[in-house]
């Protein structure tokens, strides 16, 4: 498959809340790859060292992105 298509991966972050007690949040991104293999490859390049865990890569319907 070489046509590109957006998926829509959902990372856990962890961070520290104001008392210091480790807390969790989701974010959500939408990269354009060719596979769920190069959705992570894009994001570990993109976030860099940032730690996170992948929850979840799922191909989406979406057309175009419009800037």
């Amino acid at each position: 498959m070489s046509e590109n298509n957006y998926y829509r991966a959902t990372i856990r972050v962890s961070f520290e809340d104001k008392k210091g007690n480790l807390k969790y949040k989701k974010e959500n991104y939408i990269v354009s790859a060719i596979s769920p293999t190069d959705v992570e490859e894009k994001l570990a390049k993109h976030l860099g060292i940032m730690d996170y865990e992948t929850v979840g890569v799922n191909i989406t319907n979406i057309v175009d992105i419009v800037k």
